[in-house]
């Protein structure tokens, strides 16, 4: 699947001249989308999350006076992961979501034969991941939640490709301004008390290259976060500390294929 989306990121670069029948300027509207993914967590040398994802998201898209333009996204998308650690064995068919909302505000710029749209806004990212139950090895698992804040700064790049048709290339970088991590140690039946942990070290990138018909649109996208070791965190049991707790450096990667209309 990169290969695909490396192949559809050179075609932008070869932009043909059709006369714009189909215009690639921002258009106000809403869009509703459904994505399948193949998604993947790790903390490396420790353990992995891995699974399938389907998605849902809406998209609603305002153009002002001036060519500026502000758009709101709401992204939904939830599966089933499989859990593997050397340590602590594994487990399968554990429950794992998130739901993602963005604000972004740009401007389009008119190129000789396409139209970039450069923006930057706020973000926020929840995911919930359910890891109770035995492992393997009889380890007790737990719930994990995710808090990402983050800066998204990106450009999208429109050129025809026929007077009907064309191809709608997105870049993006996010960059995270603040994380928590809940660990809810007390599922383990162990007297542990549950543990939260901050984050302030870690980047996401998002890459997609779209189809568009008419109301109509496919392609891939890839969705990659490098999230830093977080601070420390005392960890009690029965009341007493006994150590201390560390959400450890993690990345995720989500390849997956998405289609949508707009109404």
């Amino acid at each position: 699947m990169l290969a695909v989306i490396i192949s559809l990121a050179f075609l932008l670069m070869e932009t043909p001249a059709y006369a714009e029948s189909f215009t690639l300027a921002t258009q106000s509207g809403n869009d509703i989308g459904l994505s399948f993914s193949s998604y993947q967590y790790q903390e490396p040398g420790l353990m992995s999350l891995k699974g399938s994802k389907m998605g849902l998201e809406l998209r609603s898209t305002k153009l002002l006076p001036d060519h500026r333009v502000i758009q709101a996204d709401l992204r939904y998308a939830f599966g089933t992961v499989n859990y593997n650690s050397n340590g602590t064995g594994s487990a399968s068919g554990n429950p794992d979501w998130y739901i993602e909302g963005r604000f972004l505000v740009g401007k389009d710029w008119a190129l000789d034969a396409a139209v970039v749209l450069p923006y930057i806004g706020i973000g926020y990212r929840y995911l919930f991941n359910d890891g109770r139950g035995i492992s393997s090895t009889g380890a007790s698992g737990y719930r994990r939640e995710s808090n990402y804040f983050y800066l998204p700064v990106g450009i999208i790049h429109r050129s025809l490709l026929n007077d009907q048709s064309r191809l709608v290339g997105t870049l993006e970088y996010d960059h995270l301004l603040a994380g928590k991590q809940i660990s809810s140690l007390s599922d383990a039946g162990l007297g542990y008390g549950d543990v939260t942990n901050t984050q302030s070290n870690g980047y996401g990138l998002k890459l997609s290259a779209t189809y568009e018909k008419d109301n109509w649109a496919i392609g891939p996208y890839v969705h990659y976060w490098d999230i830093g070791e977080s601070d420390v965190a005392l960890v009690f049991q029965n009341g007493f500390p006994v150590g201390m707790g560390v959400e450890p450096k993690n990345n995720t990667i989500e390849f997956g294929l998405k289609a949508s209309q707009q109404f």
